[in-house]
């Protein structure tokens, strides 16, 4: 879906953020009390679309994408721009000791406005001429706004005083509002506010204080925060840039939460780049910012996809590189490999093979990531020649090595790393593939037998599922066992695997031999701990040697082709 009404459409539009399955076009839908507008530029100037959400409406987007200067539209050239509030990612965080109330009505226009005159934001004095690109330097102004709150409030309750006998409920004050949410957020701190300036002190020790001006970026920009929401016009929408900035993720959906409930009256309108805020948002109505070329903006409703986790759907939208999945885990060293040898891709680990599977397939069926180009890396696990084929059709690619861990006992890796250990490549290169023969002999046929269940295992896959009826069911699966020739499997297997004992070949024993340990046994070799080759072997790839890594580890990536 473009930014615009659909082609030959008359009608404005109007998006449901109540339904958890977008539709894929723009449909007419009645406004109500629960839900509020968010007016957005169209594929033309003259044309203009609505998003109508109950609370909050979220847009994520990668750098360059346009999220600030859509949200300078909306603010400055919106339709609604009277009732718009935006906080922008460039702010200062310099706040004050103590401050000067004044008028109310003064303080609340030179904070929303920039100017104690102006009731309007045509003059751009609150962004000093540059809406989009100017650091916002309001601290001093919203304490001023919350200290001449309080003292409006505290005036009137005495006037309030003076005029009965009985009991009057005090009131409860903007920065009383911006205290306990503060104090919810970070509960062992708390602030204490007297006369006309702020403190901070560890709670429940007396003399653990310091002033305002000493708090943290995280605890001065949570301060800030929740005062600018609520110095927000009544049924406003509050436009919020990076909503995560100087915050910890702990911290961040906690914060947003709580500011939500004190604002029920607005919506909150969200520009992120930020994966875990924007997942973490789960009822928010999600727009996927695509590009902005400088006059208009290329957007879509994000739909959700049962076979992508929403963290990862919100990862791929944002990007503009190829997208390989490949086994392991964040934080893995095969991870960290993977990325060395494609620094032009996003490599996403996705944990096992059926999960890398699941995943680009899913990915290939959304009409949302159509664009990108994606594809999946495994080992090769045992499979047959005819599920490599299968699994090739589909842009997952087999490497030609069992385990991900054999890519580190390599001719080529092991050459590397002995010569920058000043060792003879060719005396470690013959001790670690005689360790690594003497072994497959000692369980050639444990081996044999793995794979050949692995076969046996992906032909009944093939069982005819479609068939109705008792006697179809029972005559598919007879015609399917009857089809597998275990000794003919288990004699194929036997006969790889002799071989490559038979002719010592190093690069089908890599190719055939399922053992994670064999990495532990080569580190051996060259004296290095069980792990130690791998790391170095990283280390290199992500450093100096990055290229040779890559030359060396490039015919082991099987069908899969890269620079």
């Amino acid at each position: 879906m473009r930014g615009g009404c659909l082609p030959g459409s008359t009608s404005r539009c109007i998006i449901s953020a109540t339904t958890r399955d977008m539709p894929s076009k723009l449909t007419e839908m009645p406004l109500n009390s629960k839900t509020r507008e968010l007016v957005l530029p169209g594929s033309n100037p003259e044309e203009n679309n609505r998003i109508v959400s109950q609370q909050s409406i979220l847009f994520i987007g990668a750098n360059g994408s346009g999220k600030t200067r859509l949200g300078t539209w909306i603010e400055l050239e919106g339709k609604q721009g009277s009732r718009v509030h935006r906080i922008s990612a460039q702010k200062s965080l310099s706040m004050p000791d103590s401050t000067t109330p004044m008028s109310i009505d003064i303080a609340e226009r030179n904070l929303l406005f920039g100017s104690p005159e102006r009731e309007d934001l045509v003059s751009h004095y609150r962004w000093n001429q540059k809406p989009a690109t100017s650091l916002l330097n309001d601290y001093e102004k919203l304490m001023v706004y919350l200290f001449s709150d309080e003292t409006e409030e505290n005036a009137r309750f005495k006037a309030d005083c003076v005029k009965t006998a009985g009991r009057v409920e005090p009131p409860r004050t903007k920065i009383d509002q911006v205290k306990d949410v503060w104090e919810k957020v970070l509960p062992h701190r708390e602030l204490i506010i007297g006369g006309l300036r702020i403190e901070t002190r560890v709670r429940g020790d007396q003399d653990a204080k310091y002033n305002s001006s000493e708090m943290s970026d995280g605890e001065r920009v949570i301060f800030y925060l929740i005062g600018q929401c609520l110095a927000a016009p009544k049924d406003g929408i509050i436009i919020i840039d990076e909503p995560e900035l100087h915050l910890h993720k702990s911290l961040q959906s906690r914060l947003w939460l709580e500011i939500e409930k004190l604002r029920t009256d607005c919506l909150f309108v969200y520009f992120t780049h930020d994966v875990d805020f924007a997942a973490a948002h789960e009822s928010a109505t999600k727009i996927w910012l695509k590009s902005y070329d400088g006059k208009k903006w290329d957007w879509e409703m994000v739909q959700s996809d049962e076979g992508l986790p929403d963290d990862l759907l919100y990862e791929l939208l944002g990007s503009r590189k190829s997208v390989i999945f490949v086994e392991g885990d964040i934080g893995s060293l095969d991870t960290a490999l993977y990325r060395s040898l494609f620094p032009d891709h996003l490599v996403i680990p996705r944990g096992s093979c059926q999960q890398v599977i699941q995943t680009v397939k899913s990915m290939k069926a959304n009409h949302q990531l159509q664009y990108l180009d994606v594809s999946g890396l495994i080992d090769r696990d045992r499979r047959s020649q005819s599920e490599i084929d299968a699994l090739e059709k589909h842009s997952i690619f087999v490497m030609k090595v069992a385990e991900v861990e054999n890519l580190f006992c390599t001719r080529e890796i092991l050459h590397i790393v002995s010569e920058r250990l000043a060792r003879d490549p060719r005396t470690d290169y013959q001790e670690v593939t005689k360790a690594i023969f003497d072994r497959l002999r000692g369980e050639i046929d444990k081996q044999v037998s793995m794979h050949a269940a692995a076969e046996i295992s992906y032909k009944l896959n093939c069982f005819n599922a479609k068939a109705v009826g008792k006697e179809k069911l029972a005559e598919a699966l007879k015609g399917l066992t009857e089809s597998i020739d275990v000794a003919m499997i288990y004699q194929d297997s036997l006969g790889r695997f002799q071989d490559v004992v038979d002719r010592e070949d190093y690069d089908g024993l890599l190719m055939l031999y399922n053992r994670k340990s064999l990495l532990g046994q080569a580190s051996r070799a060259l004296g290095l701990a069980h792990n130690e080759l791998a790391e170095m072997a990283v280390r290199l790839a992500q450093g100096e040697a990055s290229e040779k890594i890559r030359c060396a580890l490039r015919p082991y990536m099987g069908s899969f082709h890269f620079e």
